[in-house]
């Protein structure tokens, strides 16, 4: 292995003499002109900034053209990572815009199925989420220990998450707050 010293004037002469080539080798993989172009300057901005360590055991050409296929490659598993948030975004905030299209009916079902809470778990649960109340406050009023207070109200919210999704009931219960 040798060291390549490598300043301003080899580096413009790099770019002179390799970039089209290194453009079109970047085009075969990204099929788009300004990626390919963002990807060659990336390359060499990285081989300036990286000039002091890079040991170069064949040639600076197959160091290039590696380089270039490496960031390729590397903005196309970025852009496919890009794709799935943005498809599971889409798929399910047009789910949630679905669910709260009839929201008025959904609260009332919410305010029915707590209803259908056993007496004591009804009770604890309307003074913490509803009446906005600390679990100590309600142990005091209830007399009943802080412990039975959360025993209460995981019971609680285990029967209303079966009935309704996770973060449907949360955002409704939020509204039934106010």
């Amino acid at each position: 292995m040798k060291k390549l010293l490598i300043n301003k004037a080899i580096l413009e002469e790099l770019f002179k003499e390799n970039y089209n080539s290194l453009y079109y080798y970047a085009y075969s993989f990204t099929n788009d002109s300004d990626v390919s172009k963002d990807v060659v300057n990336d390359v060499f901005e990285q081989l300036w900034k990286k000039r002091k360590g890079i040991d170069i055991t064949y040639s600076i050409k197959s160091l290039l053209y590696s380089m270039t296929k490496n960031k390729a490659i590397n903005y196309l598993r970025h852009e496919q990572v890009k794709k799935k948030y943005f498809d599971f975004h889409m798929e399910s905030s047009s789910m949630i815009e679905e669910d709260y299209r009839d929201y008025d009916s959904i609260i009332e079902k919410i305010k029915s199925a707590i209803e259908k809470l056993p007496s004591q778990g009804q009770i604890i649960f309307k003074m913490c989420y509803i009446e906005n109340r600390k679990y100590k406050e309600i142990a005091e009023e209830l007399g009943l220990s802080i412990n039975t207070v959360k025993t209460h109200l995981s019971n609680s919210l285990k029967r209303l998450r079966k009935e309704f999704k996770g973060e449907l009931l949360l955002f409704f219960l939020s509204i039934i707050k106010r």
